[in-house]
Order: C-alpha cells, then sequence, then structure tokens
C-alpha cells in the first residue's frame, strides 16, 4: 500500500498527470512551384569501336543528346528566373 502511495505520489508532484498546453502551429505560406517533365533519352550502343576512348555513335543518338540538353538547360533556366523571383518576394 505504501508502495501504490509513493508511486501515486511521484506522478502527482512530477506533472506526469496533467496534459501538455497545445502549441499553435506556425503557418507557413510557400508558394507552389511549376514541375517539368525531364527529357528521358534511351540507351545506346556504340557502332564501333575505334580506341578505348573513341567510338562512333548514329548521328541520332547524339542528335536526341543534344535536344535533351537543350531541354533540362531551359527547364533550369526556368527554375532560375523562378527562385530569384521568390527570393526577391520573401526578403521584404
Amino acid at each position: 500500500m505504501r508502495l501504490l502511495l509513493s508511486i501515486f505520489a511521484i506522478f502527482a508532484l512530477s506533472g506526469c498527470s496533467q496534459p501538455a498546453p497545445k502549441c499553435p502551429e506556425p503557418v507557413y505560406i510557400y508558394p507552389t512551384l511549376p514541375t517539368y517533365k525531364l527529357p528521358a533519352s534511351r540507351a545506346f550502343a556504340p557502332v564501333k569501336q575505334i580506341d578505348n576512348n573513341v567510338s562512333i555513335f548514329k548521328n541520332a543518338d547524339i542528335i536526341e543528346l543534344v535536344r535533351n540538353n537543350v531541354k533540362l538547360r531551359t527547364i533550369c533556366t526556368n527554375y532560375a528566373v523562378i527562385n530569384k523571383r521568390v527570393n526577391k518576394e520573401y526578403q521584404k
């Protein structure tokens, strides 16, 4: 019985029986950023291996890589412009 009373006294004095007060959650307002679909390249194999570091590829494969590179650069430029605008607005 003494043990039960001492355990109850410990809980009552430590404050475990009282619920913690609820803190208001902070409100964050961030702009929604656009999402862009990344271009996918198909896998290609070298047509002819000349040396360890030199291979011959089809022109269509190289043209596709260049187009994908241009698309990726455009997407990165778009994100950079959006990033500058957002930073200007939130630094006020």
